[in-house]
């Protein structure tokens, strides 16, 4: 009766029947376990603990009690008691899945990792949604992706957080680029299952995509607690990295091949780190070591020539270049691999001054890349919608000052343009750090997109017109708090990230207070030099020189624009003129942020600050001239590039020939 009072929903009677029944019955276990459930229900969980802990003395055989007691100590956050109970009921009965389940999300949170591993495994094991596990396999092998994410919904009400069911809707997800959406699903499933190394990893996964490195770091951090091992380091090594510790991402990779045996193949892979951090902490010769040892444990490894090349130069031997074109031309190995192997080729060649064959690898290792689509006319369709919004009148309202906190100086422009440089020069300042290529703005215009979407109704940039003051201040304060990992106590810091160009107008309205300096180049130069370049991504014009040129004549009409909305606000840095009349360029620099001249500035090469970027070679030397013009070497070669920026683009840098 008393079972059939609480399924309808009538408490008080429950409890009434409970307690007369207890009084000639005291230590009945079933009206003991009701009782409980009924005091919980009531509020009253004092007397909910004593009766659940009162079924646990009187049956100590029976884990049902045991279980009872657990969850009641969980829901009153009597952590120790929930996993001494959880324990006497998985004791009793091993069989119990949701004991073991909460055992591992009890002991992650204890600190106690290795049990938890293998309260997990146990966990695993004893699935009771196996079968629909296979049903969802089934009909993802048939592809019948509808019905398979409805089985893994279903998976999800039956279990809430089922680690399987969560890492195939994050996958979904992931294939239609929803990875705010991947890594929402991801971290619902980490709640109830912390120590799912595959969730984890996955989640880690869904953060680098969309550059949000430092809650990637924080999750890599936690996976070497879960489980110490050589993949899991290797993961943590490189989130370091992308924050910006590079010390940090060499030592996470000597943890690494602690791991591993002597001649492992995946020695190759931490190798490669290796060589990564130490280029960009400035220390070239062990840099040169690590890409060899990459190149001689995984011969088939593209990238590990591609960081030798990188080292901009290193001279290969006839022995190397032979090497080089063989896996390039080698259709066993992966594209990516290929790809990189010949850009490593044709940057050994354009160090011999060897500009014919140098080109013609160039565009093969350019044709290997991805097919990603890109549009002269989309992009020019984007830069008239952009230049259409940010009018005079949207540009009028604006967040206030903030009063605290440091002041970012913005250095935007094409890449390859000398804005590692400029970096560089400022960030051998006293007042001023220089960090890395920031994606922090890029990821928060996509959450003020969002944002506007939901209360607005209108799609980015419409929305911002809507914002007030107060809310774009208060964007420019979470850029500021999402920045602080990133730097220390300096009174200013620098964003380089040159495709921010496209945003002047978000700076404007949200950090009215930003330094924004614009690196130019000669197009002709700087186009072929990111022609030359093996981005890691985000720079899909940069495979066709038509398309560079297309690109080039969109970021100047962008900064014509902010030129005529925002006289002043943009400091134009010529690369030739830096390189021509340093001193003077350098003064200028600093009059524009603000800061004292100090000789150091001039001295930026003995900086040994690490550099992540693809000048980080180039910026440890005195400054040089014999990248001015180098393109007129190959002026029949690059006529498409020519073509593409038009000569009224050209006749605008005849002055920097």
């Amino acid at each position: 009766m008393a079972t059939a009072l609480l399924q309808s929903g009538d408490n008080q009677q429950a409890l009434n029947k409970l307690q007369q029944f207890l009084e000639n019955h005291a230590d009945d276990e079933v009206a003991l376990s009701l009782l409980g459930s009924a005091l919980m229900r009531s509020g009253d969980s004092d007397r909910a603990v004593r009766t659940f802990r009162h079924a646990a003395e009187v049956h100590p055989e029976s884990s049902a009690s045991h279980a009872d007691l657990a969850f009641i100590s969980m829901q009153t956050s009597n952590h120790s008691q929930a996993i001494s109970s959880f324990e006497n009921a998985t004791r009793i009965s091993p069989e119990l899945y949701p004991a073991w389940a909460f055992l591992g999300k009890l002991y992650f949170e204890a600190g106690q990792y290795e049990a938890a591993q293998e309260a997990i495994e146990k966990a695993e094991k004893l699935d009771p949604l196996e079968q629909d596990f296979h049903q969802m396999q089934t009909l993802m092998r048939a592809e019948n992706f509808a019905k398979a994410e409805e089985t893994a919904r279903s998976m999800l009400t039956k279990q809430p957080g089922h680690p399987r069911a969560a890492f195939f809707l994050a996958h979904l997800a992931s294939t239609v680029g929803a990875h705010e959406q991947r890594a929402d699903i991801l971290l619902h499933g980490l709640a109830f299952h912390p120590a799912n190394v595959s969730l984890r990893r996955a989640l880690i996964g869904a953060f680098e995509e969309v550059a949000q490195h430092e809650q990637a770091l924080k999750h890599a951090q936690l996976l070497v607690k879960t489980r110490p091992d050589y993949l899991n380091y290797w993961t943590l090594s490189r989130a370091l990295g992308n924050t910006g510790d590079h010390q940090g991402a060499l030592d996470s990779a000597e943890k690494a091949a602690s791991y591993l045996a002597p001649g492992s193949d995946e020695l190759g892979k931490v190798d490669l780190l290796r060589g990564h951090a130490l280029k960009i902490l400035g220390r070239r010769v062990e840099s040169e070591t690590a890409y060899r040892a990459c190149i001689h444990n995984t011969p088939g490894n593209g990238a590990g020539w591609w960081g030798l090349a990188d080292l901009k130069t290193y001279l290969f031997s006839a022995a190397d270049k032979a090497a080089m074109e063989d896996l390039a031309n080698n259709a066993d190995e992966s594209m990516d691999q290929r790809c990189q192997a010949a850009f490593a080729l044709a940057k050994a060649y354009d160090n011999d001054k060897d500009d014919g064959s140098a080109f013609h690898w160039y565009q093969r290792a350019n044709k290997m890349r991805p097919d990603i689509h890109f549009s002269s006319a989309e992009n020019k369709a984007f830069c008239d919608q952009s230049i259409e919004r940010f009018n005079r009148a949207m540009l009028a309202v604006q967040a206030q000052p903030l009063p605290n906190g440091p002041t970012p100086i913005f250095i935007i422009g094409m890449p390859r343009a000398g804005s590692t440089l400029i970096e560089q020069i400022l960030a051998s300042h006293s007042q001023i750090e220089g960090t890395m290529e920031l994606m922090t703005l890029p990821n928060l215009e996509r959450a003020i997109r969002l944002e506007g979407g939901r209360q607005f109704k209108e799609n980015y940039p419409q929305s911002l017109q809507h914002f007030n003051p107060q809310q774009l201040a208060s964007f420019g304060q979470t850029y500021l708090d999402n920045t602080a990992v990133y730097r220390t106590s300096k009174p200013y810091f620098i964003d380089k990230l040159p495709p921010n160009f496209e945003r002047i107008g978000l700076l404007h309205k949200i950090l009215p207070q930003a330094i924004i300096i614009d690196a130019r180049r000669h197009p002709m130069d700087c186009g072929y030099s990111a022609f030359k370049q093996h981005f890691a991504g985000g720079h899909e014009y940069s495979y066709q020189l038509e398309h560079i040129g297309a690109y080039y004549n969109g970021y100047l009409r962008f900064m014509d624009h902010w030129d005529s909305v925002l006289p002043g606000k943009v400091l134009r840095v010529q690369y030739e003129d830096m390189v021509r009349a340093t001193e003077a360029t350098v003064r200028l620099l600093l009059k524009h942020v603000g800061v004292d001249f100090e000789p150091g500035c001039l001295r930026f090469f003995e900086n040994k600050r690490a550099v992540k970027t693809a000048s980080s070679e180039q910026v440890r030397q005195p400054i040089y001239t014999g990248s001015v013009g180098k393109w007129c070497k190959l002026e029949d070669q690059l006529e498409a590039l020519k073509d593409s920026l038009g000569e009224a683009t050209l006749a605008r840098f005849q002055q920097y020939l």
